[in-house]
């Protein structure tokens, strides 16, 4: 039988080593800095946000490694509506800078929205850690009732993603020896 001290060593150093056995990459990321106090929700990089009675997520899609050029901002609206009537016309949602740059998304007319109903949106715009960038989400409307544009604030933060674990590959091994080793000891 193995020293308890020995074995909780052994575990420890055995845990340090698999936390570093992953394979990751680091990023940046547009997301959505700060909501409005009348929408329902948090801030996130895809965060879901209720708007008079109209649930959707908006998820940035400029994900890029921190080497590499910032792309230009796109989003993903997916809407889950509590009941039909709504609409959205995506060419009314602007991107504005604090110099009063905007950039328009494309559309031009407003189009029924149904559960999971999705809208890519994309802006001639980077989202950088410098700059002040809002959202504002406009060509919401319930019934014949257009809706107040509501403005989001929109800022880039770094992240890390896991590429590849190879700690679970560790510990899978890890669960599997002592099986092996009582197997075997029960042959002999």
């Amino acid at each position: 039988m193995a020293h308890p001290g020995l074995t909780r060593g052994l575990a420890l150093v055995a845990l340090c080593a698999l936390s570093c056995a992953c394979a990751t990459t680091r990023y940046t990321q547009s997301r959505i800095a700060a909501v409005p106090p009348e929408v329902k929700g948090r801030p996130g990089a895809a965060p879901t946000v209720e708007i008079e009675g109209l649930k959707l997520r908006i998820a940035t899609l400029d994900r890029a490694p921190v080497k590499q050029g910032i792309p230009r901002l796109s989003l993903r609206l997916v809407f889950e509506p509590r009941e039909l009537g709504y609409s959205f016309d995506p060419g009314q949602v602007v991107v504005r800078t604090a110099d009063g740059r905007e950039w328009r998304s494309a559309g031009g007319e407003y189009r029924p929205v149904y559960p999971n109903a999705g809208f890519l949106l994309a802006f001639d715009v980077a989202v950088t850690a410098e700059a002040q960038v809002d959202l504002v989400l406009g060509g919401l409307a319930r019934g014949p009732k257009r809706l107040d544009p509501v403005t989001f604030r929109l800022a880039r933060r770094p992240g890390r993603s896991i590429d590849r674990m190879y700690w679970l590959e560790a510990i899978g091994y890890a669960l599997v020896a002592p099986i092996g080793v009582a197997g075997a000891a029960a042959q002999h």
